[in-house]
């Protein structure tokens, strides 16, 4: 093979070799986001619409009593998705419980739904049973995950918490009612200001890349 040939070869292996670099790609990915980021203004119309539900929710009349019935109908439904993620990743027992909480959760959106008045009052007469169960989850998780979780504790502290808020919203009616309210108007609002949050930064790095 003469000299000629071999730098030929040499060249086009180079051209080839670069065309599928991971910096082709990060060019392509930068690429993808840049034309995503665009779009910031929906994730701050949609932190101004939860904040808006957060507010109102918290007026305590039978408006908003539907309105939470919605939203724990839409939180129960992403939280069954996250729970039927955690069951394709987890085997024996625990899958099991994954999935019959999924399920619960599945029902629970559901009757949210379809009558939004009547499902608030039983909400509120379920809601301490919800945060016990998940607070006691949540405790023994912590307690299995002490050997390989640095940050178990804060699961533990969290547990713990929703065990304390599940008893007292079991007491009475009106003290599930006003848990039920707090816990989806803080959710509501918390959601809103990350959402606002992250649309500003995808539009600082949209201005920063136009």
């Amino acid at each position: 093979m003469s000299a000629p040939t071999r730098v030929a070869e040499a060249e086009t292996t180079d051209a080839t070799t670069r065309s599928v670099t991971p910096s082709g790609v990060e060019d392509s990915f930068g690429l993808a986001t840049g034309r995503l980021s665009r779009y910031w203004w929906t994730l701050l119309t949609a932190g101004i619409v939860w904040i808006v539900v957060g507010f109102v929710v918290l007026r305590f009349d039978s408006a908003s009593m539907a309105l939470v019935s919605v939203v724990v109908g839409a939180m129960a439904l992403l939280a069954a998705v996250g729970e039927l993620m955690r069951a394709a990743v987890t085997t024996g027992g625990w899958r099991v419980w994954h999935l019959v909480f999924a399920a619960l959760l599945l029902v629970s959106a559901v009757v949210a739904w379809v009558d939004p008045g009547e499902a608030f009052v039983s909400l509120a007469l379920v809601v301490g049973f919800v945060f016990v169960y998940a607070g006691i989850f949540d405790v023994i998780w912590s307690l299995f995950s002490i050997r390989s979780s640095p940050v178990w504790w804060l699961q533990l502290l969290s547990g713990v918490a929703q065990l304390v808020l599940g008893f007292f919203a079991s007491s009475s009616v009106q003290a599930g009612a006003a848990v039920l309210i707090t816990y989806v108007s803080l959710s509501a609002l918390s959601r809103g200001i990350a959402e606002i949050a992250a649309a500003f930064t995808i539009r600082g790095h949209h201005l920063k890349h136009a």
